[in-house]
């Protein structure tokens, strides 16, 4: 504001002069100071553990924030979390827990909007950040809740061992945020008393949880266990059914030696007729992989597709976990929740063949297909369900992921994986072509008129990566 006086006040004007001069100094400065409220989210934030945070807030009304304090705790002012002052991040003042970890983004700090992004969020990060604006002559602030959760491995069912007339059975399943429910049903979805429960949180922060049951023969073979998250509001089942010859004990003593004996000659029966069989099959399977190999496609990434989180090779053969998103744009065919990337050509009939080395993928990824209509953005229950036929690798162990959960009993560790996609048999197969043994297949599946690509996965671990990897024929 600019004022303007004559030179000079008559004599008899001077009390007016002097009022005009104290008016003015008294409350120009008044004028002259804004006050602004710091606004954030009205909701919580809600971030799974693993993956980054975004907390923004910004000034009302908007002004150039600049030359301003920017400052973020959680319960006491002096504990940094970041700090912007005098033009600068002050980075070497925050707390040791966020040193490294987090950045504030200042795209839109003239207008007064700023972010913290916090990397790797654990649930150690869960509670009240505070944003703190401060200019000379005022200050504000915002308080934003931030909820970590993490959606666990699928329960996987084991037979412990045979107790108290009945078959001991445990169910476990690890990676959950905050204290899973879980617990058993019968076929009817009634709830079926554990016979212990044991909830474990781990140094990460995450649960994990065991529980278990005596089945018997008078009670329900189908079971399924099931563990649930209640801030997503979600969870994942494994189901299983106990046939009639696991309840040894239904049988007199005198019965059971004789099934014993002739079990001990089938069993030797068996044993050669498998070992004869088996060589068969292996000659068979080199043969077909033998045909496969000369209809091999020719399959690369297609980075359009990739989550923020993967890193593709120049070459568009290999995909990593990297340790931060990329800056990528969101565009519709982009998978943003689960850690996934599409080939970049998708087929529609004939036989196809292709080789991923998985041996560094860390303790999850999944290799298969999907339909080109696949859910881009939220998180995928990898099934047929969702338009995918696949295998996994979930904390070391091989399962074929069906309506239901199939584990897959391998004895070594998993090199390189061939996939076939079968139009003509409607089937797609999955093989060890290290030891040249079949995985498992998918049957009579329903591929419609749909492009099927080449589906793949890798997490939880930055720096493992799979790999589309050339084969010479035998």
């Amino acid at each position: 504001m600019r004022i303007s006086f004559h030179s000079h006040c008559a004599m008899g004007n001077l009390s007016l002069c002097s009022y005009i001069i104290f008016f003015f100094t008294l409350h120009v400065p008044t004028l002259e100071s804004v006050n602004f409220k710091v606004i954030g989210p009205d909701h919580p934030i809600t971030v799974s553990a693993g993956e980054d945070a975004l907390l923004p807030c910004h000034l009302s009304p908007s002004m150039n924030a600049q030359e301003m304090e920017v400052r973020w705790f959680q319960s006491k002012f002096s504990e940094l979390v970041y700090l912007y002052q005098h033009g600068k991040d002050q980075t070497e003042v925050q707390i040791s827990k966020y040193r490294g970890r987090t950045e504030l983004l200042k795209d839109g700090i003239v207008d007064g909007r700023v972010a913290l992004h916090i990397r790797n969020i654990t649930p150690s990060d869960q509670g009240q950040f505070i944003c703190f604006f401060r200019s000379p002559s005022f200050h504000g602030e915002a308080t934003l809740e931030l909820k970590v959760t993490g959606l666990g491995s699928t329960p996987r069912i084991s037979i412990d061992s045979y107790q108290s007339r009945g078959i001991y059975m445990v169910c476990e399943s690890a990676g959950w945020y905050p204290e899973p429910q879980v617990q058993w049903r019968d076929r009817r979805g009634h709830h079926l008393p554990s016979l212990t429960e044991k909830i474990t949180q781990h140094d990460n922060g995450l649960f994990e949880a065991q529980i278990s049951i005596i089945v018997t023969e008078t009670s329900s073979r189908d079971l399924s266990c099931s563990v649930s998250n209640s801030h997503l509001n979600q969870g994942k089942e494994s189901v299983i059914y106990i046939a009639d010859p696991f309840f040894l004990t239904a049988y007199p003593w005198n019965v059971a030696v004789y099934i014993l004996l002739v079990a001990l000659g089938l069993l030797i029966f068996t044993a050669s007729y498998f070992f004869w069989k088996q060589h068969k099959t292996k000659g068979k399977l080199v043969a077909n992989l033998e045909e496969h190999l000369a209809q091999k496609a020719s399959v690369i990434l297609d980075p359009i597709t990739a989550h923020p989180d993967l890193i593709l090779s120049e070459d568009q053969k290999c995909v990593t976990k990297g340790d931060t998103a990329q800056n990528v744009p969101d565009n519709p065919e982009r998978f943003d929740s689960s850690v996934c990337v599409l080939g970049s050509e998708g087929f529609t009939s004939g036989i196809h063949y292709w080789e991923v080395e998985v041996g560094n993928g860390g303790d999850w990824w999944v290799v298969g297909v999907a339909r080109e209509s696949i859910r881009r953005k939220g998180w995928l229950n990898f099934s047929p369900v969702e338009k995918i036929w696949a295998v996994e690798c979930d904390w070391g162990k091989y399962q074929a992921l069906d309506s239901s959960v199939i584990h897959l009993p391998l004895n070594e560790r998993l090199g390189k994986i061939g996939v076939s996609l079968n139009f003509e048999e409607h089937h797609v197969a999955f093989y060890d072509t290290d030891n040249m043994v079949a995985i498992h297949t998918f049957k009579e599946v329903s591929f419609s008129d749909e492009k099927i690509f080449p589906f793949f996965c890798v997490w939880r671990t930055p720096g493992k990566y799979i790999k589309l990897c050339d084969r010479e024929k035998r």
